[in-house]
């Protein structure tokens, strides 16, 4: 029986889930294969259309978008799986997501079940720990602050 190549094992690679270029190469690489066969092998999987970052990207970003995680979360999962840095910001520049309306239904899945309060400290406690979820989700501080105050308003200004 003879040595896989570089071809099959992108095949084999690739059947389990897809992957960008980067990853395959790397996981290539770690297989024991020549920088040589690892290019060969990238190129013809692009060139077969096995490969496609773009539409990796995009699954990506679908994904985490239903997860309801914010765009720097969504960015830092496009990274992890070796997604460029250009290609993931194109990605999130064209999303046609609504971040803040994101934020709210993320404060809303979470923290449906808070009862309002009249205690000062423990109102700013709460909106400190609604305020550190989302940032932890993603949101930047605008969308984050947005959600507070437009879908949480009634909450955190009570009396």
């Amino acid at each position: 029986m003879s040595e896989p190549t570089a071809k099959s094992a992108a095949v084999n690679i690739l059947a389990r889930c897809d992957k960008s270029c980067a990853a395959l190469a790397q996981q290539l690489l770690q297989k024991g294969f020549d920088d040589v066969a690892v290019d060969e092998a990238v190129s013809w999987a692009l060139a077969l259309g096995y490969l496609d970052d773009q539409r990796l990207a995009e699954a990506i970003l679908r994904s985490q978008t239903a997860k309801l995680h914010g765009p720097a979360k969504v960015e830092q999962a496009l990274q992890l799986k070796g997604i460029s840095k250009q290609l993931a910001a194109q990605v999130l520049n064209n999303a046609d997501v609504d971040w803040f309306a994101m934020a709210e239904q993320r404060l809303q899945r979470k923290f449906s079940n808070v009862v309002p309060t009249k205690d000062f400290q423990a109102k700013q406690k709460q909106q400190a720990k609604m305020l550190r979820h989302l940032l932890g989700q993603g949101f930047n501080f605008e969308q984050a602050n947005y959600a507070l105050s437009n879908h949480l308003s009634d909450f955190l200004l009570a009396d």
